[in-house]
């Protein structure tokens, strides 16, 4: 939609006012001669621009292209009379290019993202243009979902592929999967074939470019190419393409991301999220980064050393953590305010926001170094003391902060001018005039003398007093209003007086009538034109040297951006460690053991999610402590699978997600809700639990169930994680039970650390002895509260304990839920007539004897002569009768 600058309105015309009045709930203007409608309209004032864009951009999922006015309406007119005042498309907003502050989340990061395929690789780049972040890694195709969920795009760019000129095809497949993978929020922009041919004059960028798998220059080139169209030639005030490798992170499939809720919840909320249960940050900055940490689990084991080395630190220095806590709540957002100042929309307030954030840096710098100084003095001079200094991730922190102490000291002096320069009122500091100290520049102060008016000034009062002798009014008024400057005023019945006076009306015919209204008629003369042009001059030049000075500190500032960006994302990453360690504290968290196992030992672990919201709502009455619970996952003899049974609401899906959330925390470097944690790094995190139909694909809950247990099975490794929540319960049981144990045995055979919640407790029988001690059958307990040898009422105590659950206790759980009471003793007759029925060939019985036959059938086939000792038909026939004997697990 094209917006367009008509003087102090922007306006929307034809279809696109049709759209916008709608969308916006404007009024539509239509412009008609006789019964023809010549043009519609529908527009706002220009000061209420961003919040009517934010709107469409991001309610609406609109781009706006903003066309601005870029002359004066009277200096169109010095190039003739009906000449049509000069405009300019500035700027095209959409939801990935978004800088505006008013637009954007702080806490959030907003990327935009580009997708390129080449040679089975896929090329994926994405940026946030609000703080110059710019990334691209290579993908394959089962390994794109977890990439692209990385990074939650706004806006993602897509080859078109209807241009004759792509010379790469996209596999028939690309539009089915990117379909899956991309978020339904995601805006899909399509891009010429042209836009992902690299080409750029930035030797930075060609020196990193060279170092790109071709498909990641793609991706990388045709983001810098969207800038360039949105932004009119910004893309050269991002950062050069940082390179991550697929497999330096754990990668989270699209089942895994939603299901764990590890980022927004199923509503699509932070609320009820492990991000919001875990985010104790104090600076927008800290917040994206523990988000982009989340998203990103690591594989390097020194990277994770380094990261809670940093936490422990500030764990076992709790005033030193509130102390530099308190410190972090005092620094603005610089990775924001600097880029805003790049791009060129920044403002004073930026400036001074920059400012404060270097003093807050080298206040903080020094807080972590005296503290350090202090403790390293009072430790005694024994072996291994220097292994109690700064750890390296901390000592890093501090060297980007302490960037202004470098030798030629451009940052501290760029701060130091700034607030010598600027005014602390941070309300003078938005606006385009008026922000600059007094004081600081005599050029302006002498404009700004001149501009300054006091009604009651002694020469306000004597300019009054001289026009008043002169035409002989005492009734005359010298008024100053900012619109029309000086002039004289003077009521209607006090002007005819005064023209009928022959000396007063010769006064009068020397000035110039300007405007007559209802009571008075308004005057100029020639020495009050001065004035008014003295004054238009001073504006003029207030202006001028303002913008002057908001410019050379803009540049003094931008000649240390590249100091200053290691200065917020220092600042960052103290946040996010004081975070972790502030969580730790709070909630008792401990540190994992991590290593290069397959092992997954958790003491007394825990939910960080649930136990947040009990923790909120421990004055509740009636709300109960959570529960904690123990695994141990490792290769046979312990066992790297658990069969988990138990009723609805015993707490099943509880202990799957909290053993994956905990791993995740783990890899991302924080504490953990447990008592003990070691972790065999984790490759890849799968978790099929909760499917819900795609109606819009064409596929069934038990076909998306189908489709997730696949992927698991072709992808997962030994070093895999994978939860499985009622595999099979989607399709008639026998074929469930038959589709869960084949599953099963698959993870068991692979070794894959699985945790599997089934309602079928006969799967333990099934494929017990064919999973090579791999399968470890616990329950969900439940206690009894029995009367006469009736159950009245059930118990969950929400521990897993070890053995197979006696049944699911479905029916009570019906009750609970307020089934009708009818139809809760109906289900129980049924139940009991049901139980009666196959107590004459138990699902156990059966099993064995099957398992007896196929025993025969393999003993013999051991022989020599096969064909001649064993009847395939028999056995077969022998099969069938026991299979038939009862037609329902």
């Amino acid at each position: 939609m094209l917006l367009f600058q008509v003087g102090d309105f922007y306006e929307f015309f034809g279809d696109d006012a049709r759209r916008a009045a709608h969308l916006l709930n404007l009024a539509l203007t239509r412009k008609t001669k006789k019964t023809q409608v010549l043009n519609e309209m529908c527009g706002f004032p220009v000061g209420s621009v961003d919040s009517f864009v934010e709107k469409l951009v991001m309610h609406h999922g609109v781009k706006v292209a903003i066309c601005n006015q870029v002359e004066s309406a009277s200096s169109a007119k010095k190039r003739g009379y009906n000449a049509l005042v000069d405009r300019q498309v500035v700027r095209i907003v959409t939801p990935g290019s978004l800088v505006e502050d008013t637009m954007l989340t702080p806490k959030e990061n907003n990327y935009l993202a580009s997708l390129f395929y080449d040679e089975d690789k896929w090329g994926l780049a994405w940026a946030d243009l609000s703080t110059g972040e710019f990334v691209s890694t290579t993908s394959t195709s089962e390994k794109l979902a977890s990439a692209i969920l990385r990074c939650s795009p706004k806006e993602i760019l897509l080859p078109s592929t209807e241009e004759e000129c792509m010379t790469v095809d996209m596999p028939k497949d690309a539009v089915a999967l990117l379909d899956a993978v991309l978020p339904n929020s995601c805006m899909r922009t399509f891009r010429p074939a042209t836009s992902f041919i690299p080409r750029t004059s930035r030797r930075p960028l060609r020196d990193v470019f060279k170092t790109l798998d071709v498909s990641e220059q793609a991706a990388a080139s045709a983001i810098l190419d969207y800038i360039d169209f949105t932004h009119r030639g910004t893309s050269a005030l991002i950062r050069t393409p940082l390179h991550v490798e697929s497999s330096d992170h754990m990668i989270i499939d699209s089942s895994a991301w939603r299901g764990l809720e590890l980022a927004k919840s199923l509503s699509g909320s932070k609320m009820s999220s492990l991000l919001q249960a875990i985010d104790s940050t104090t600076t927008p900055g800290g917040s994206r980064l523990l988000a982009s940490h989340l998203a990103s689990p690591l594989m390097n084991l020194e990277l994770l050393e380094r990261r809670l080395d940093a936490v422990s630190y500030f764990y076992g220095q709790e005033q030193l953590l509130q102390r530099t806590r308190r410190q972090l709540a005092e620094v603005f957002d610089l990775e924001r305010n600097l880029q805003r100042l790049s791009i060129g929309v920044g403002t004073p307030k930026d400036l001074k926001n920059v400012a404060s954030t270097i003093d807050e840096a080298r206040q903080l710098v020094e807080l972590i170094k005296s503290h350090e100084r202090l403790r390293h003095s009072r430790l005694p001079d024994l072996p291994g003391k220097e292994a109690l200094c700064l750890p390296p991730l901390l000592r890093d922190c501090c060297n980007g902060l302490i960037a202004n102490e470098s030798p030629n000291e451009n940052i501290a002096n760029a701060a130091t001018e700034i607030h010598a320069a600027l005014k602390d009122d941070y309300t003078t500091l938005n606006s385009k005039s008026g922000f600059v100290r007094a004081g600081y520049s005599s050029e302006l102060d002498k404009w700004q003398t001149i501009l300054r008016h006091d009604p009651k000034s002694p020469e306000k009062q004597d300019l009054q007093s001289k026009y008043r002798e002169l035409l002989g009014s005492t009734r005359l008024r010298v008024i100053f209003q900012a619109e029309k400057g000086y002039f004289l005023d003077i009521p209607h019945d006090e002007n005819a007086k005064l023209l009928k006076n022959e000396q007063s009306r010769r006064e009068l015919e020397q000035l110039t009538l300007f405007q007559s209204l209802k009571n008075s008629v308004r005057y100029r003369s020639e020495e009050l034109r001065q004035m008014n042009r003295e004054l238009t001059e001073a504006a003029v030049e207030v202006e001028r040297v303002e913008n002057d000075i908001f410019s050379l500190l803009r540049d003094r500032v931008l000649l240390v951006r590249d100091e200053l960006q290691a200065m917020a994302s220092a600042i960052s990453q103290i946040d996010v460690v004081c975070s972790h360690a502030q969580v730790a504290l709070d909630r008792n968290f401990a540190r994992p053991l991590l290593d290069g196992s397959c092992e997954l030992h958790i003491e007394d672990g825990r939910h960080a999610v649930v136990e947040a919201a009990h923790l909120r709502g421990s004055n509740s009455k009636g709300m109960r402590a959570f529960v904690p619970n123990s695994l141990h996952l490792a290769a046979a003899p312990v066992g790297s699978c658990w069969l988990l049974t138990g009723p609805n609401m015993g707490g099943k899906s509880t202990f799957l997600r909290q053993n994956a959330h905990l791993v995740v925390l783990a890899q991302m470097g924080s504490f953990v809700p447990a008592k003990f944690a070691r972790v065999g790094l984790v490759d890849k995190l799968f978790c099929r639990v909760g499917s819900a139909d795609d109606l819009a694909a064409d596929k069934s809950t038990f076909m998306v169930e189908m489709q997730e247990t696949s992927t698991i099975l072709t992808q997962a490794t030994s070093r895999s994680l994978v939860l499985m929540d009622e595999v099979g319960r989607g399709t008639a049981v026998n074929d469930g039970v038959a589709i869960a144990g084949a599953v099963l045995e698959a993870l068991c055979a692979k070794q894959t650390r699985t945790l599997f919640a089934t309602h079928f407790t006969a799967l333990s029988e099934l494929v017990g002895d064919t999973c090579n001690g791999e399968l470890r059958p616990y329950r969900m307990e439940v206690l009894e509260h029995q009367v006469d040898g009736e159950t009245k009422h059930l118990v969950f105590s929400h521990r897993v304990v070890e053995g197979l659950a006696a049944q699911s206790y479905g029916i009570n759980t019906a009750a609970l839920a307020g089934c009708p009471p009818v139809v809760v003793a109906r289900a129980s007759e049924l139940l009991s007539e049901l139980t009666h029925e196959n107590s004459n060939s138990s699902h156990t019985d059966r099993l064995q004897r099957v398992r007896a036959v196929l025993r025969s059938w393999e003993s013999e086939m051991a022989g020599n002569d096969v064909r001649n000792s064993i009847d395939p038909l028999q056995i077969l026939d022998e099969l069938h009768q026991i299979l038939n004997e009862s037609v329902e697990f």
